[in-house]
């Protein structure tokens, strides 16, 4: 890289900045700014965010994150700053007036038309020249899946917040001390749920004489939910694969794309016995009003025995749950199968969250530069402690990722952690922990050594945080346990298709979606389950068959 001038230098060092973070770059190419002042616009949405809080007095104009950009010649100005349920509609209107960030994020659904509409700039040169040896290794965290689906007619105009799409599957969340009080075992099969799901209605699994719990919850006012209470992982038990919004892709037998929820039989199969659930009591009765802040709201009360979630599923409704019941103890298991073989979580890499340059910015190559400086302080393996704790936060003296302009870019880590972890609680050694995990371990341990010494304080913070990284990591039966399992025995259903669909295929997914939602309550709660045949047929002539006909034209 060209070197920065000497008075850049002093100037960083005189004002305390993140001068000796700057990164070693390769000779010649300046990966993570400029050799000039760049002066940049951005949109601000996580100040406002209830989950967001600000240490060491750092403010959305002062913060570790700006003091790094203006060290690298990038000197943003904050154009408007909004709630983050505003943040779409905020950009939407700047970018009809004509005046909007120069990066911004939008969505898998939204990222057709940001490219057709012209407002994004293309970067594939720039990726190519300006991509540094760790944003590559990134980006091909997922076999480099995300960012191939990114590519519009050979060209790319962004780039995705990269997931392990694997650790994303869903598990069956439930009541181990109900089941124990019950002399119940974890279901394995679909007809064993509906005996638990009975069991837990009607034989007074929390011992309090009250007829006051039931089986399962189901989120019925979206159903295919990525939140706690989705009905995806119950049809996948039966061989059918939704996904989280309906439009699903895998291969039929003779290897074309078609839609998951085409299984016509198996759907029916799962349906009724949804239908039969709901009719004895075992799924609430007003489970149609409840979506995933209800479902949450169910189990920290201790009103329920089951649910699918993700591998946070438990992680607050323990800590509420324990409150009204010391012995609550909430564990993870692999949904149970209709089909005499594992039921198969559905994979998909779809890119959600894309950061894309504005075709205004005068260098598109301020993408590539923030994503390089992103991942390169964002992971512990590339930086020094001091500026992971800087960049990443500490929650006492830096606010951490969440205040850079892409606040994605730390590597997904979980199967690290929880090897780590796992190591670290058996042995005592944390040597090998990141802050981060250190300080995930101490809360496991606060937790684990109250309850064996018989001092567990349900009320104490320390003890509740240990609880709920104690359902995903450390309990004998946490979330990690039912994830290591799928992927040592592949029991996964790969979407056969991860292609950004066209604007005409995204303007008809919600439809798509809400035709499907509809029927499912619609037959759950009483209508004859052979509708769904008649169901698929809409389905497809609704714009279905177009939505399958593009994945194959395109895969």
């Amino acid at each position: 890289m060209k070197r920065k001038c000497l008075a850049l230098l002093l100037a960083a060092i005189l004002t305390l900045s993140a001068v000796s973070f700057v990164p070693a770059l390769a000779e010649d190419v300046n990966y993570f700014g400029f050799d000039e002042p760049f002066n940049i616009k951005i949109g601000v949405s996580y100040a406002a965010a209830s989950d967001f809080t600000f240490y060491g007095g750092e403010t959305v104009e002062n913060n570790a994150w700006m003091d790094l950009y203006k060290a690298n010649n990038i000197f943003p100005e904050i154009l408007y700053e909004v709630d983050p349920s505003q943040a779409n509609t905020k950009l939407s209107t700047a970018i009809m007036s004509g005046d909007y960030p120069d990066v911004f994020r939008v969505s898998g659904g939204d990222y057709k038309n940001f490219v057709q509409s012209g407002a994004v700039a293309d970067i594939t040169e720039a990726y190519e020249k300006y991509a540094s040896d760790e944003l590559k290794e990134f980006m091909n965290f997922d076999g480099g899946l995300a960012v191939k689906s990114l590519y519009v007619d050979g060209k790319l105009y962004g780039l995705p917040k990269v997931n392990d799409t694997l650790s994303n599957a869903y598990m069956m969340w439930i009541r181990q001390d109900w089941l124990d009080r019950l002399g119940l075992q974890i279901p394995t099969t679909m007809e064993e749920l509906k005996a638990v799901a009975h069991a837990f209605t009607y034989d007074d699994p929390d011992g309090d004489g009250q007829n006051n719990t039931y089986g399962i919850a189901f989120d019925g006012m979206d159903v295919l939910t990525s939140s706690i209470g989705s009905m995806h992982p119950f049809f996948e038990g039966f061989g059918v694969y939704l996904g989280n919004n309906g439009l699903s892709y895998i291969e039929d037998e003779n290897g074309n794309i078609t839609w998951g929820g085409a299984n016509a039989e198996g759907m029916k199969a799962a349906l009724s016995m949804l239908q039969e659930m709901y009719a004895d009591g075992a799924i609430a009765r007003d489970f149609i009003t409840m979506d995933s802040q209800s479902i949450f709201s169910e189990t920290k009360a201790g009103r329920v025995g089951m649910w699918f979630g993700p591998t946070w599923g438990a992680m607050e409704p323990a800590i509420y749950a324990t409150q009204n019941d010391k012995n609550c103890r909430i564990v993870a298991a692999v949904v149970p199968s209709a089909t005499g073989e594992t039921a198969k979580s559905y994979a998909t890499a779809a890119a959600n969250e894309i950061y894309c340059v504005s075709s205004k910015c005068a260098k598109p190559e301020l993408l590539v530069k923030l994503w390089n400086l992103n991942v390169h302080y964002m992971n512990a393996q590339f930086c020094t402690a001091e500026e992971f704790n800087m960049y990443y936060g500490d929650s006492a003296n830096y606010s951490g990722w969440k205040t850079a302009i892409i606040p994605a870019g730390g590597f997904p880590n979980g199967r690290e952690t929880y090897a780590l972890l796992t190591e670290a609680i058996a042995t005592g050694d944390t040597s090998k922990l990141s802050t981060k995990q250190l300080e995930n371990y101490t809360s496991i341990k606060t937790y684990m050594d109250a309850v064996a010494a018989g001092t567990h304080d349900p009320a104490d913070a320390t003890q509740q945080r240990g609880l709920s990284l104690y359902t995903v990591y450390a309990d004998p039966l946490n979330a990690w346990t039912v994830i290591t399992k799928l992927i040592a025995e592949d029991d996964y259903m790969y979407t056969a298709y991860s292609g950004i669909p066209s604007e005409e295929v995204s303007s008809m997914t919600g439809t798509l979606k809400k035709l499907l939602v509809e029927e499912i309550i619609k037959v759950i709660t009483g209508d004859k389950v052979e509708t769904y045949d008649t169901f698929v047929n809409t389905w497809y002539a609704m714009g279905g068959q177009d939505a399958i006909d593009e994945a194959n034209e395109n895969r």
